[in-house]
């Protein structure tokens, strides 16, 4: 059962949700939220994940977290009937931790299905299982130790814009509506973004509508 990793990123991939880190001289591929993604730095810096272990007959699976609420979250959702993992980690990319938190504990059925792949049903699910142990969070997000989140940037392009579409249509979001949210954020003129930041900002963007 592997818990944590710490290692050098070979590499990160946004629309597919994974890093792959060299710890030893072996490449631990694991599955992301956005939200953690956007925590873990470029290829050849250091990257220090918490971990959970996902076992099934047909496949083995790691998930990493940034922070250990993160994680924590990710078991209780993982625990609430129909949810599995790729829910789980769809409803952790949706919102920053504090605030899907929020959304979670003040019942707000309707944030969660913004959600891509979160219907009625499966909001309405996640909130009667949890009901307030999501409150227990509170004073982990209030403070505590959290990878740090890279500052590094790279100049807004065409090339990065469409990238960014095209790794929020395949979380599930309408192309129409991604690319409203991009004009919206590009309106202004030029903006140096790497191309996580962007599909974070972008993703405020449709979580507003």
């Amino acid at each position: 059962m592997i818990g944590w990793l710490s290692g050098i990123v070979v590499h990160r991939d946004a629309r597919q949700g994974v890093v792959i880190l060299n710890v030893g001289g072996v490449g631990y591929e694991l599955r992301v939220s956005l939200q953690t993604l956007a925590a873990v730095g470029d290829p050849d810096e250091h990257c220090a994940l918490w971990v959970h272990t996902h076992a099934r007959e047909d496949a083995l699976q790691l998930f990493g977290f940034a922070t250990q609420a993160e994680k924590q979250l990710f078991l209780l959702l993982t625990g609430v009937p129909k949810v599995g993992p790729k829910h789980a980690m769809a409803v952790l990319g949706g919102f920053p931790l504090a605030e899907l938190v929020d959304h979670l504990t003040q019942g707000r059925e309707v944030m969660l299905t913004k959600i891509p792949g979160i219907g009625k049903k499966t909001a309405e699910q996640i909130l009667l299982s949890l009901g307030d142990k999501v409150a227990t969070f509170a004073d982990e997000l209030a403070g505590g130790p959290r990878t740090p989140i890279p500052t590094k940037a790279e100049p807004e392009s065409p090339a990065i814009v469409e990238e960014a579409k095209q790794v929020l249509v395949d979380l599930g979001w309408r192309v129409k509506e991604v690319e409203l949210a991009l004009a919206k954020l590009t309106a202004g003129g030029p903006v140096t973004a790497s191309l996580d930041d962007l599909v974070r900002r972008t993703l405020a963007q449709l979580m507003e509508r």
